[in-house]
């Protein structure tokens, strides 16, 4: 199977499953505001947030072995493979029980009052130790669907995640259509993980006894090997955490519960609209690790380039489409037209750009293995980020954090495009021109975007749905001309109907 159409086959994996998470996302929002209210339904994400940082806990070594595992699995190098695997799976067992018990101090600490929260001290603890165990195996569940990466499934693998996640995203639904309490619905969302952990094993074992996991092999020797690379992988997660969550918990001690679902809400409708955009880019992550464990430059680079122009033609399209959309979507989707403000949401849509774009750039360092200096950019430009919020949401409110977010977004994608340029040196020179083209386009439509939001906000849907079409309408044909997609899509046909 040739490069386009492996890469085409994940794609469909990925769109598939995103669709499905963009219908679960859909449905948790409303369903909480219309049994809890917007103060509990901060309280939960509030909640959430908290434990995320948990998630940071695998040190990267899901990312690390699964790409050394593949590596290994393709040289035919089984015994160093089960020894690499039994090794890293012992390690990893160990940190999460080890985070399990240490996590039990939730008990001892005053959460309601670190939190400002309305529920009582017992709901809360027991519903954040709750979640805290649901993050811990969310991280083993990471690790064995990873395995499909290994047999050039990666797709199998996105179809088990997914499904996992609409199964506990519909238990959620229906507990909390139950108004049960927070504990109770985080006890539902741990035994959807126990189940799923359970099920992918039994499926492995059956389709790919060869590459079962295996606990009864130690190597000592191996571990600072998996640490060490590993660790700049838990950077990089730990970046999530605290460019997603920490955010949630400032928003929530200083601006209230109501800020907090108005930039959850916000953040969640650029960011489904994100997940699909990327689904491409996302799905090129195990071809990217095969062609650079092979050497084949030359591949790797046409990859680039390709996937380059097709992501930056679409990415201002589509987030000002959005943009345009978001008034009709929070009065169709939630009934709060009151969560929207033009400002806010022009700030988000550039952030989510940027996002899109760095995505992009990230995957070809983090596919390949080569993230050492990309984690502690990442890691340490997000600490800065941290610094500076309290400050500037205490001066200038919900825009202060979004000014914030936006400056580091920029200046990480601009020293990614320094680091493949960088990776690539060895093969070829990349050209800057289609980044600027995205730059001044974004630049183009957001201004447009901003001046007809703060005219048809209010105006009827119909208006602001045809107003968004011809935008965007507009705006893809300019983009099909600055990108040179007529070309292109020639080339990827003709490439597709080689079998290359």
């Amino acid at each position: 199977m040739g490069i386009v159409k492996r890469v085409a086959k994940i794609t469909g994996a990925l769109l598939t499953s995103n669709v499905v998470n963009l219908a679960t996302k859909l449905l948790l929002p409303p369903i909480f505001l219309y049994k809890y209210g917007t103060t509990l339904y901060g309280e939960w994400i509030a909640l959430s947030g908290a434990v995320a940082y948990l998630s940071t806990l695998n040190f990267g070594i899901q990312t690390y072995v699964t790409q050394d595992l593949t590596i290994r699995y393709h040289q035919g190098d089984m015994q160093r493979y089960h020894l690499q695997q039994s090794t890293a799976l012992k390690l990893l067992l160990g940190i999460l029980g080890t985070a399990a018990l240490v996590a039990l101090m939730i008990f001892a600490l005053p959460v309601q009052h670190l939190l400002r929260l309305t529920i009582s001290q017992s709901v809360a603890t027991w519903a954040l130790y709750l979640l805290a165990l649901q993050v811990l195996c969310g991280v083993l569940f990471g690790y064995f669907t990873g395995m499909y990466t290994v047999l050039s499934r990666a797709h199998i693998g996105v179809f088990w995640a997914h499904g996992l996640r609409l199964g506990m995203v519909l238990i959620t639904s229906a507990g909390a259509w139950m108004r049960l309490s927070f504990s109770t619905l985080a006890a539902m969302q741990l035994a959807t993980y126990l189940v799923g952990i359970l099920l992918i094993l039994l499926h492995v074992r059956r389709v790919a006894p060869e590459i079962f996991p295996r606990a009864h092999y130690w190597d000592r020797s191996a571990v600072s090997g998996i640490l060490r690379p590993s660790g700049y992988f838990g950077l990089i997660s730990m970046s999530t955490f605290l460019s997603y969550e920490v955010p949630v918990l400032i928003l929530q001690r200083e601006m209230g519960p109501f800020v907090v679902v108005a930039f959850t809400v916000m953040r969640t409708i650029f960011s489904m609209c994100r997940q699909i955009l990327n689904a491409p880019t996302q799905a090129m992550s195990a071809e990217i690790t095969r062609l650079f464990g092979r050497e084949e430059w030359a591949p790797l680079t046409q990859l680039y380039r390709t996937s380059e122009r097709v992501m930056f033609s679409i990415v201002p399209v589509v987030n000002l489409g959005i943009l345009l959309l978001s008034p009709v979507l929070l009065g169709i989707w939630l009934h709060k037209p009151e969560l929207f403000a033009v400002a806010p949401y022009v700030w988000m849509a550039a952030i989510s750009i940027i996002l899109s774009a760095k995505e992009h750039k990230f995957q070809f360092q983090y596919a390949t293995n080569t993230h050492e200096q990309l984690a502690r950019v990442m890691f340490f430009s997000y600490l800065v980020l941290v610094s500076i919020s309290i400050p500037m949401v205490h001066r200038f409110g919900i825009l202060g954090f979004l000014w914030s977010w936006l400056a580091v977004e920029l200046y990480q994608t601009v020293t990614m495009v320094w680091l493949n340029r960088q990776l690539f040196a060895r093969s070829s020179s990349l050209s800057l021109m289609y980044a600027f083209r995205l730059a001044g386009l974004s630049v183009v439509a957001l201004v447009v975007g901003g001046l007809l939001l703060s005219h048809t906000h209010s105006a009827s849907y119909r208006v602001q749905i045809g107003w968004a079409t011809g935008a965007s309408i507009i705006f893809g044909c300019a983009s099909f001309l600055l990108f040179g997609l007529r070309q292109l899509l020639g080339q990827v046909r003709a490439r597709f109907a080689a079998g290359q």
